[in-house]
Protein backbone atom coordinates (compact mmCIF):
# COMPACT_ATOMS: atom_id res chain seq x y z
CA UNK A 1 0.00 0.00 0.00
CA UNK A 2 0.91 3.75 -0.38
CA UNK A 3 1.74 6.31 2.38
CA UNK A 4 -0.86 8.10 2.83
CA UNK A 5 -1.33 10.98 -0.16
CA UNK A 6 -1.70 14.61 0.66
CA UNK A 7 -4.08 15.85 -2.41
CA UNK A 8 -5.04 19.59 -2.51
CA UNK A 9 -8.36 20.45 -4.70
CA UNK A 10 -9.97 23.77 -5.47
CA UNK A 11 -13.10 24.77 -4.54
CA UNK A 12 -15.14 23.42 -7.73
CA UNK A 13 -13.02 20.10 -7.64
CA UNK A 14 -14.51 19.71 -4.14
CA UNK A 15 -17.57 20.33 -4.87
CA UNK A 16 -17.47 17.34 -7.69
CA UNK A 17 -16.23 15.39 -4.86
CA UNK A 18 -19.00 16.23 -2.37
CA UNK A 19 -22.45 16.82 -4.38
CA UNK A 20 -23.50 13.19 -3.94
CA UNK A 21 -23.23 13.78 -0.35
CA UNK A 22 -26.13 13.80 2.39
CA UNK A 23 -26.39 16.80 3.59
CA UNK A 24 -25.37 18.76 0.30
CA UNK A 25 -27.33 21.04 -1.79
CA UNK A 26 -26.75 19.01 -4.71
CA UNK A 27 -27.73 15.65 -3.26
CA UNK A 28 -31.22 15.67 -5.01
CA UNK A 29 -29.50 15.87 -8.65
CA UNK A 30 -29.75 12.71 -10.58
CA UNK A 31 -26.65 13.76 -12.98
CA UNK A 32 -23.14 15.71 -13.05
CA UNK A 33 -21.76 17.60 -16.08
CA UNK A 34 -18.73 18.69 -16.03
CA UNK A 35 -17.23 20.32 -19.19
CA UNK A 36 -14.55 23.46 -19.90
CA UNK A 37 -10.75 23.50 -21.19
CA UNK A 38 -8.29 21.14 -21.45
CA UNK A 39 -5.67 20.41 -17.82
CA UNK A 40 -8.43 21.93 -15.86
CA UNK A 41 -8.48 19.09 -13.66
CA UNK A 42 -12.37 17.25 -14.52
CA UNK A 43 -11.53 14.16 -14.68
CA UNK A 44 -9.44 13.22 -11.92
CA UNK A 45 -12.00 14.44 -9.69
CA UNK A 46 -15.10 13.51 -11.39
CA UNK A 47 -13.33 9.84 -11.65
CA UNK A 48 -12.40 9.30 -7.93
CA UNK A 49 -15.92 10.66 -6.60
CA UNK A 50 -17.94 8.36 -8.79
CA UNK A 51 -15.76 5.39 -7.03
CA UNK A 52 -16.35 7.14 -3.67
CA UNK A 53 -20.04 7.88 -4.35
CA UNK A 54 -20.61 3.77 -5.32
CA UNK A 55 -18.35 2.31 -2.94
CA UNK A 56 -20.52 4.20 0.31
CA UNK A 57 -24.01 3.74 -1.43
CA UNK A 58 -23.67 0.04 -3.33
CA UNK A 59 -22.33 -3.13 -1.93
CA UNK A 60 -21.98 -5.46 -4.34
CA UNK A 61 -23.12 -3.62 -7.81
CA UNK A 62 -22.25 -3.15 -11.17
CA UNK A 63 -20.93 -0.34 -12.88
CA UNK A 64 -19.69 1.46 -16.64
CA UNK A 65 -16.61 3.75 -16.80
CA UNK A 66 -16.70 4.28 -20.42
CA UNK A 67 -14.66 6.29 -22.82
CA UNK A 68 -13.84 6.32 -26.39
CA UNK A 69 -12.13 3.00 -26.36
CA UNK A 70 -11.40 0.84 -23.17
CA UNK A 71 -7.66 2.30 -23.76
CA UNK A 72 -8.85 5.24 -23.16
CA UNK A 73 -10.62 4.49 -20.18
CA UNK A 74 -7.32 2.50 -18.76
CA UNK A 75 -4.56 5.74 -19.97
CA UNK A 76 -6.92 8.90 -18.84
CA UNK A 77 -9.03 7.79 -16.69
CA UNK A 78 -8.22 5.11 -13.89
CA UNK A 79 -3.84 5.46 -14.43
CA UNK A 80 -4.84 9.05 -12.34
CA UNK A 81 -8.21 7.44 -9.71
CA UNK A 82 -6.45 4.23 -8.71
CA UNK A 83 -2.93 5.35 -7.65
CA UNK A 84 -5.14 7.68 -5.42
CA UNK A 85 -7.91 4.83 -4.71
CA UNK A 86 -4.53 2.62 -3.53
CA UNK A 87 -3.32 6.00 -1.38
CA UNK A 88 -6.45 5.71 0.47
CA UNK A 89 -6.83 2.13 0.92
CA UNK A 90 -8.53 0.27 -1.79
CA UNK A 91 -7.74 -2.79 -3.73
CA UNK A 92 -8.75 -4.21 -6.59
CA UNK A 93 -8.37 -6.70 -9.15
CA UNK A 94 -9.16 -6.08 -13.21
CA UNK A 95 -9.38 -8.78 -15.94
CA UNK A 96 -8.24 -6.98 -18.90
CA UNK A 97 -9.03 -10.00 -21.39
CA UNK A 98 -12.66 -9.11 -20.06
CA UNK A 99 -12.61 -5.62 -19.26
CA UNK A 100 -13.75 -5.55 -16.02
CA UNK A 101 -12.29 -4.78 -12.81
CA UNK A 102 -13.62 -5.29 -9.09
CA UNK A 103 -12.88 -2.73 -6.22
CA UNK A 104 -12.78 -3.40 -2.79
CA UNK A 105 -12.70 -1.55 0.83
CA UNK A 106 -13.40 -2.42 4.03
CA UNK A 107 -15.65 -5.34 3.10
CA UNK A 108 -17.41 -3.51 0.31
CA UNK A 109 -17.00 -4.76 -3.34
CA UNK A 110 -18.55 -3.65 -6.41
CA UNK A 111 -17.70 -4.73 -10.29
CA UNK A 112 -16.64 -2.01 -13.06
CA UNK A 113 -17.18 -2.53 -16.58
CA UNK A 114 -15.13 -0.71 -18.85
CA UNK A 115 -16.50 0.37 -22.39
CA UNK A 116 -15.50 1.96 -25.31
CA UNK A 117 -17.86 4.00 -27.41
CA UNK A 118 -15.88 4.15 -30.93
CA UNK A 119 -18.60 3.96 -33.22
CA UNK A 120 -22.72 3.18 -33.41
CA UNK A 121 -21.95 -0.35 -33.33
CA UNK A 122 -20.82 -0.21 -29.76
CA UNK A 123 -24.59 0.32 -28.81
CA UNK A 124 -24.71 -3.35 -28.81
CA UNK A 125 -21.74 -4.21 -26.04
CA UNK A 126 -23.27 -2.63 -23.15
CA UNK A 127 -26.36 -3.28 -24.48
CA UNK A 128 -28.65 -6.09 -22.11
CA UNK A 129 -26.15 -4.99 -18.23
CA UNK A 130 -28.13 -3.61 -15.06
CA UNK A 131 -25.91 -1.02 -13.77
CA UNK A 132 -26.42 1.09 -11.36
CA UNK A 133 -24.41 4.03 -12.56
CA UNK A 134 -21.99 5.17 -15.26
CA UNK A 135 -19.16 6.99 -15.86
CA UNK A 136 -19.05 8.89 -19.68
CA UNK A 137 -15.70 10.46 -19.98
CA UNK A 138 -15.03 12.28 -22.79
CA UNK A 139 -18.77 11.84 -23.98
CA UNK A 140 -19.15 14.28 -26.60
CA UNK A 141 -15.92 11.77 -28.56
CA UNK A 142 -18.80 8.86 -28.34
CA UNK A 143 -22.02 8.26 -30.71
CA UNK A 144 -25.13 9.51 -29.25
CA UNK A 145 -26.54 5.76 -29.52
CA UNK A 146 -23.90 4.72 -27.25
CA UNK A 147 -24.46 7.12 -24.62
CA UNK A 148 -27.78 6.59 -24.87
CA UNK A 149 -27.62 3.00 -24.46
CA UNK A 150 -25.60 3.31 -21.54
CA UNK A 151 -28.16 5.65 -19.61
CA UNK A 152 -30.82 2.98 -19.98
CA UNK A 153 -28.98 0.65 -18.48
CA UNK A 154 -29.05 2.45 -14.93
CA UNK A 155 -32.09 1.45 -13.57
CA UNK A 156 -30.69 0.11 -10.47
CA UNK A 157 -32.67 2.51 -7.84
CA UNK A 158 -30.17 5.38 -6.14
CA UNK A 159 -28.54 5.24 -9.91
CA UNK A 160 -26.90 8.19 -10.77
CA UNK A 161 -25.12 9.64 -13.97
CA UNK A 162 -21.61 11.15 -14.07
CA UNK A 163 -20.67 12.66 -17.42
CA UNK A 164 -17.33 14.63 -18.16
CA UNK A 165 -15.91 16.58 -21.82
CA UNK A 166 -14.28 19.29 -23.45
CA UNK A 167 -16.17 21.23 -25.60
CA UNK A 168 -17.22 20.67 -29.46
CA UNK A 169 -18.97 22.20 -31.84
CA UNK A 170 -22.38 24.53 -30.31
CA UNK A 171 -24.56 22.52 -32.50
CA UNK A 172 -23.45 19.13 -30.72
CA UNK A 173 -26.19 16.92 -29.65
CA UNK A 174 -24.34 16.14 -26.14
CA UNK A 175 -24.53 20.62 -25.47
CA UNK A 176 -28.06 21.13 -27.52
CA UNK A 177 -29.76 18.29 -25.35
CA UNK A 178 -27.64 18.40 -21.52
CA UNK A 179 -26.02 21.06 -21.42
CA UNK A 180 -28.43 23.70 -22.20
CA UNK A 181 -31.04 21.74 -20.79
CA UNK A 182 -29.29 20.43 -17.67
CA UNK A 183 -31.68 22.38 -15.46
CA UNK A 184 -34.66 20.58 -16.46
CA UNK A 185 -32.66 17.28 -16.75
CA UNK A 186 -31.92 17.75 -12.53
CA UNK A 187 -28.28 17.92 -13.69
CA UNK A 188 -25.35 20.05 -12.09
CA UNK A 189 -23.57 21.45 -14.22
CA UNK A 190 -20.05 22.20 -13.43
CA UNK A 191 -17.81 24.43 -16.18
CA UNK A 192 -14.34 23.79 -15.51
CA UNK A 193 -11.12 26.40 -16.42
CA UNK A 194 -7.83 26.08 -16.22
CA UNK A 195 -7.19 27.98 -13.28
CA UNK A 196 -9.62 25.30 -11.32
CA UNK A 197 -6.17 22.78 -11.80
CA UNK A 198 -4.22 23.52 -8.72
CA UNK A 199 -1.98 21.11 -10.17
CA UNK A 200 -0.81 23.55 -13.01
CA UNK A 201 1.72 26.31 -11.61
CA UNK A 202 1.22 30.02 -13.06
CA UNK A 203 4.51 29.22 -15.69
CA UNK A 204 2.74 26.42 -16.69
CA UNK A 205 -0.92 28.06 -17.19
CA UNK A 206 0.76 31.41 -19.03
CA UNK A 207 2.60 28.68 -21.36
CA UNK A 208 -1.14 27.28 -22.21
CA UNK A 209 -2.50 30.53 -22.53
CA UNK A 210 0.41 31.73 -25.21
CA UNK A 211 0.14 28.87 -27.35
CA UNK A 212 -3.79 29.71 -28.65
CA UNK A 213 -5.54 32.35 -30.15
CA UNK A 214 -9.05 33.48 -31.20
CA UNK A 215 -12.03 30.64 -31.25
CA UNK A 216 -8.92 28.23 -30.45
CA UNK A 217 -8.67 29.85 -27.16
CA UNK A 218 -11.89 30.41 -26.31
CA UNK A 219 -12.22 26.38 -27.33
CA UNK A 220 -9.08 25.06 -25.48
CA UNK A 221 -8.05 27.38 -22.50
CA UNK A 222 -11.68 29.00 -21.67
CA UNK A 223 -13.63 26.02 -22.33
CA UNK A 224 -16.12 27.75 -24.39
CA UNK A 225 -18.75 25.14 -27.12
CA UNK A 226 -17.15 27.43 -30.14
CA UNK A 227 -16.89 26.46 -33.96
CA UNK A 228 -13.17 26.07 -34.25
CA UNK A 229 -13.08 23.93 -38.11
CA UNK A 230 -12.96 25.03 -41.47
CA UNK A 231 -12.72 28.87 -39.64
CA UNK A 232 -11.08 31.05 -42.65
CA UNK A 233 -10.27 33.68 -40.32
CA UNK A 234 -9.75 32.47 -36.54
CA UNK A 235 -8.87 35.63 -34.90
CA UNK A 236 -12.74 36.87 -35.84
CA UNK A 237 -13.96 37.99 -32.28
CA UNK A 238 -18.08 38.43 -32.46
CA UNK A 239 -17.65 40.82 -29.47
CA UNK A 240 -14.95 42.67 -30.95
CA UNK A 241 -15.36 43.00 -35.07
CA UNK A 242 -18.98 43.89 -35.84
CA UNK A 243 -20.52 47.17 -36.10
CA UNK A 244 -23.77 48.40 -35.77
CA UNK A 245 -24.85 50.07 -39.03
CA UNK A 246 -26.03 53.78 -38.41
CA UNK A 247 -28.43 52.70 -41.74
CA UNK A 248 -31.99 51.94 -41.12
CA UNK A 249 -32.79 48.24 -42.22
CA UNK A 250 -31.06 46.13 -39.14
CA UNK A 251 -28.33 44.91 -41.22
CA UNK A 252 -24.74 44.37 -39.22
CA UNK A 253 -21.45 45.80 -40.72
CA UNK A 254 -18.63 43.78 -39.53
CA UNK A 255 -14.87 45.72 -39.39
CA UNK A 256 -12.59 44.47 -41.89
CA UNK A 257 -10.15 41.70 -40.60
CA UNK A 258 -6.00 41.82 -41.28
CA UNK A 259 -4.38 38.34 -41.65
CA UNK A 260 -0.75 37.71 -43.30
CA UNK A 261 0.00 36.04 -46.74
CA UNK A 262 0.71 32.30 -45.57
CA UNK A 263 4.21 32.61 -46.98
CA UNK A 264 4.93 36.30 -46.91
CA UNK A 265 4.97 39.38 -44.05
CA UNK A 266 2.55 41.60 -46.25
CA UNK A 267 -0.68 41.97 -44.70
CA UNK A 268 -3.94 40.71 -46.35
CA UNK A 269 -7.15 42.85 -46.28
CA UNK A 270 -10.16 40.48 -45.96
CA UNK A 271 -12.91 41.50 -48.17
CA UNK A 272 -16.07 43.71 -46.46
CA UNK A 273 -18.26 41.38 -44.22
CA UNK A 274 -21.82 42.06 -43.61
CA UNK A 275 -23.95 40.15 -41.37
CA UNK A 276 -27.90 39.71 -41.45
CA UNK A 277 -30.14 40.61 -38.67
CA UNK A 278 -31.11 36.62 -37.99
CA UNK A 279 -27.51 35.97 -37.29
CA UNK A 280 -26.06 35.27 -40.70
CA UNK A 281 -22.67 36.51 -42.61
CA UNK A 282 -22.77 38.01 -46.02
CA UNK A 283 -19.97 38.88 -48.54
Amino acid sequence: MLPAMRLCFSEKQKRVLRWWNRGSPDAGKDAILCDGAVRSGKTLCLGLSFVLWSMTRFQRQQFALCGKTTESVRRNLLSSVLPVLEGLGFTWEEKLSRNWMKIRCGGVENTYFLFGGKDEGSAALIQGVTLAGVLLDEVALMPRSFVEQALTRCSVDGAKLWFSCNPDSPQHWFYLEWIKRHKERNALYLHFEMTDNPGLSQKTLERYQSMFAGVFYDRYIRGLWVVAEGLVYPMFNMARHPRKSRRPGRVLHIHRLRHRKPHGNGPLASPPWRGSHDGGVLL
